[in-house]
């Protein structure tokens, strides 16, 4: 892989022909990726190109706006070659995980998630809740669209059948079983209650269960009860009877959308303005599973560029792939994804755009979630009347704040120092923002250091910034954090404030909101919205990082006992 650095090439439209000259001269007729940088070396774009000079002078040439837009920052363009196209969407795909781009699309909330697996390399198989997908011989049922739906699947199957819920790969024996066979939940195969046949067997049902063979599965279990009634064991008997009556009404329940039980995931795009929503509806054996949603705002990207980006970085890392993955509109690099998702399955994957038919009446039924869910998250008429307007008008904010941050620290002594940042939008807490750090500056009490730790680290990651951003403290968290945001593109700097805890003066104790530019804290009545508002996200971040310092500390007092915390960023 060749790489190489040009400095300047782009001076937009009152570019100089020497400067194009050379730019087209350096410029190979070769497949690679390219990114353009700032003036700091930060990376703006990140995109590949079966032909670099044709693709990078094509940018020249384009009169969209939003184009101009990213090439009025542009300064340094760097390139890299690769043997082929598919090696350059994977390389691209990498260094938009790595760096963030601004102007790519970036899943930000690349969580993975959780599917449930089943090994059969075990002598007891069992159920296990796993965020990877391995090409291993286990069977892997999901996605899941959260945690809770699928611990209430789990909770459910542990009534019908029974599963040991220890967790050693291979279990020991015990001269006596555990509390959850006493309680039903367990068949105590480490005390030889079930045998492994029977055992097996109830795992091979569970299998049917998730691949959709139901009625196979009643016809199998309705036999069995009849063959225990015949041996007198009414208890057996009445066990199966229950089985048989639980997965019948559930299927009575299920939403199926096809008889055929396929898996097909569904990618619909919603664009309203300069924001562009997209929502990816999970199919699994004819059923509706679930639905995950994104929103992309101010990308400078056309929706086909979205699209292949939102494919292009979905699928990547362990995610199940479906065979068939449905499209609202053509895209230009379809045959090369397809390639890439068949080498990540293992087998063939397609990508195609529905036309008519059931295929049709999915992608309606996605588009239709993505609107409904836009029309129940739109702000708040009361939030932007009582809280938004008030705020940017009294504060003299120039932006509307429909979307709030705010940074903590919490230490003691400067010991298990921590840092959080939180987010509220729409007057509401959004936990997909949230994000903690682990303070590396040492164990000396100083708030500043941390503090100034704990910004830098979050700018090196954080984008889209909120609207106002919020720091615990006076004017001198507050010079830190503006001396940061002034670093930033001007078009992208928050408006920032601290907001100081309470402090005894003749008038009362209240709040004190600092605000760049103004030597004195602005000092609101104690029953106002809008300090209560501001008290209510402070107290949030707070709640957060004390949070995470109470378990950093009882794993440094008690490691033995302790399980290891969340993961900081």
């Amino acid at each position: 892989m060749l790489s190489r650095t040009f400095q300047r090439p782009f001076l937009i439209y009152n570019m100089e022909l020497q400067a194009l000259k050379d730019l087209m001269d350096a410029l190979p007729h070769q497949v690679g990726v390219y990114l353009m940088k700032d003036q700091q070396d930060r990376i703006l774009y990140v995109g590949k190109a079966k032909d670099l000079k044709k693709r990078v002078l094509s940018y020249l040439k384009a009169e969209r706006p939003k184009v101009s837009s990213l090439l009025e920052r542009v300064e340094k363009l760097d390139f890299l070659l690769t043997a082929n196209e598919k090696e350059a969407l994977i390389l691209e795909s990498n260094l938009i995980k790595k760096h963030l781009p601004r102007y790519n699309v970036v899943l930000r909330d690349d969580k993975q998630y959780p599917c449930l697996r089943v090994s059969l390399d075990e002598t007891f198989p069992r159920l296990q809740m796993v965020r990877r997908i391995r090409k291993d011989k286990a069977f892997y049922f999901g996605p899941f669209s959260s945690a809770r739906k699928m611990k209430e699947t789990t909770t459910y199957l542990q009534k019908i059948f029974p599963l040991r819920l220890c967790r050693q790969k291979e279990i020991p024996q015990r001269s006596r079983p555990c509390l959850y066979y006493q309680t039903g939940k367990c068949p105590a195969p480490c005390h030889g209650k079930i045998q492994p046949e029977e055992y097996r067997r109830r795992v091979k049902e569970v299998i049917w269960f998730f691949e959709g063979r139901n009625q196979e599965l009643l016809k199998n279990l309705k036999r069995q009860m009849k063959e225990a009634s015949a041996e007198w064991a009414f208890e057996k008997a009445a066990l199966l009877r229950d089985r048989i009556r639980a997965i019948s009404e559930t299927l009575k329940a299920q939403k199926i959308v096809s008889p055929r039980f396929i898996d097909v995931d569904v990618v619909a795009l919603f664009q309203e303005g300069e924001s562009i929503r997209a929502g990816i509806l999970f199919v699994r054996l004819g059923s509706v599973t679930g639905l995950s949603r994104f929103r992309f705002k101010d990308l400078n990207l056309s929706p086909s560029e979205v699209l292949t980006g939102l494919i292009q970085q979905y699928y990547r890392g362990g995610k199940y792939i479906p065979p068939r993955i449905l499209l609202p509109f053509p895209i230009e690099d379809r045959s090369l994804l397809e390639e890439v998702l068949s080498d990540l399955k293992g087998q063939k994957v397609t990508l195609m755009v529905p036309v008519r038919g059931e295929g049709r009446r999915w992608m309606g039924m996605a588009e239709e979630n993505i609107r409904l869910f836009l029309e129940n998250r739109e702000p708040s008429q009361d939030y932007i009347e009582k809280v938004a307007k008030p705020l940017q008008s009294r504060l003299g904010l120039k932006r509307l704040p429909y979307s709030v941050g705010a940074l903590d620290i919490s230490n003691i002594q400067g010991e298990s120092a921590v840092g959080s940042w939180v987010v509220f939008k729409q007057g509401q807490p959004d936990q997909s923002g949230y994000r903690r750090f682990r303070i590396r500056s040492g164990d000396l009490p100083n708030d500043y250091a941390m503090m100034e730790e704990v910004i830098t680290r979050l700018f090196r990651k954080e984008a889209p910034w909120p609207d106002l951003v919020l720091i615990d403290g006076g004017k001198g968290q507050l010079n830190i954090l503006t001396t940061f945001i002034g670093r930033l593109p001007e078009d992208q700097r928050p408006d920032a404030l601290a907001l100081a805890k309470k402090t005894f003066l003749p008038q009362g104790g209240k709040d004190g909101i600092y605000l760049p530019n103004r030597k004195n804290p602005l000092r609101l009545s104690s029953d106002s919205p809008l300090l209560l508002y501001l008290a209510k996200v402070r107290d949030e971040a707070h709640r957060f990082a004390l949070s995470y310092h109470h378990k950093l500390r009882e794993k440094r007092l008690r490691p033995e006992k302790q399980k290891a915390p969340p993961r900081a960023d």
